[in-house]
């Protein structure tokens, strides 16, 4: 049966007599008719105890709250992050339900990547229709757990979305080929960056990623490694060339770079990077990075990039293969 009630509050007003908000218990949902104010009963909780909602969600849970379906959502204050087995089957899951938009294709192939390599590397175009996600989350989230997986999240009506962003999807693969977790390379560079992790730390049930990394080729004799802080460049040297390299994004210190090289005998680091107009992590490359890496005595060299196609001129990739194999 459809329980609806109205009740003698209105919005921030609980000196009011009239009953003007409805309150409908079946769809979780609150109006009110003076104000306007609407939205889910998580929001009001929220507005009535003065507190966001990601704390209302928290409190609610602790009071034996239970979703519209009747079943109760586990929750805690910082998700920690799903094993890799298990990020890679709702990753590689989740971007099959994805398309690349020919915007993206036609972009991803103007920098020199084949479409075969396209399709492999699984890039996908985050769709722009909210209904979209929500049809997309409301599938996935009946196959898996979605709390521990960066990106997803859930509204207040404790349905999952996962936040979208204008661009496309890059997954991020371990040795092993497993995805260890999605970066996102943006249409418009916001803030001077043009690549964000796909993560959703300040979410309701929602949780945040890491800075992930790719190597390739790189073992107990490799003595040489390029080093590049964009995530799509490096993806194309390991295409083209087939090189001991090491790609990241927006690291946060040298540490994640010395613990994948302190256990090889890697003697040259040669950094592969675009000019600082071009490089939203340019400036810490240089004075964090690089100069972290100086005193431990390797030998340090920088190689930069104006464009993606850049590496695909033969001079280029001549003086790079010369400057590994010194």
């Amino acid at each position: 049966m459809k329980l609806k009630l109205y009740v003698p509050f209105v919005g921030y007003n609980k000196n009011s007599k009239i009953p003007t908000l409805s309150l409908n218990a079946t769809n979780n949902k609150y109006c009110c008719f003076r104000c306007g104010a609407g939205g889910f009963s998580i929001g009001l909780y929220a507005k009535v105890k003065d507190i966001d909602t990601k704390e209302a969600f928290k409190e609610l849970l602790a009071r034996e709250c239970f979703s519209t379906d009747k079943s109760h959502i586990a929750i805690s204050p910082i998700n920690e992050i799903a094993d890799i087995e298990t990020r890679n089957v709702v990753y590689s899951t989740f971007l099959n339900m994805l398309k690349l938009e020919n915007n993206h294709k036609q972009y991803l192939e103007e920098q020199g990547f084949l479409q075969c390599s396209i399709s492999e590397q699984q890039y996908k175009s985050i769709p722009k229709k909210y209904i979209k996600r929500r049809l997309v989350c409301s599938c996935l989230s009946r196959k898996f757990n979605l709390a521990g997986i960066p990106g997803f999240y859930q509204e207040e009506d404790f349905k999952w979305n996962f936040i979208a962003p204008r661009g496309f999807f890059i997954p991020v693969f371990d040795k092993n080929n497993m995805i260890q977790g999605l970066s996102i390379h943006l249409d418009k560079s916001f803030n001077n960056c043009t690549d964000i992790w796909f993560s959703s730390t300040d979410k309701i049930n929602g949780t945040g990623a890491k800075n992930w990394i790719i190597k390739n080729n790189i073992n107990n004799e490799t003595t040489s490694v390029i080093l590049t802080d964009n995530l799509l460049l490096g993806n194309l040297i390991k295409e083209i060339l087939n090189v001991p390299i090491i790609a990241f994004s927006s690291i946060s210190n040298s540490y994640i770079i010395l613990k994948e090289i302190e256990e090889t005998n890697i003697e040259r680091i040669i950094f592969t990077i675009r000019p600082k107009e071009k490089s939203q992590n340019f400036d810490y490359i240089i004075q964090r990075v690089f100069k972290d890496l100086l005193p431990l005595g390797y030998n340090l060299d920088v190689k930069y990039v104006n464009d993606y196609t850049d590496i695909l001129k033969d001079n280029f990739c001549e003086s790079l293969m010369l400057k590994i194999a010194k």
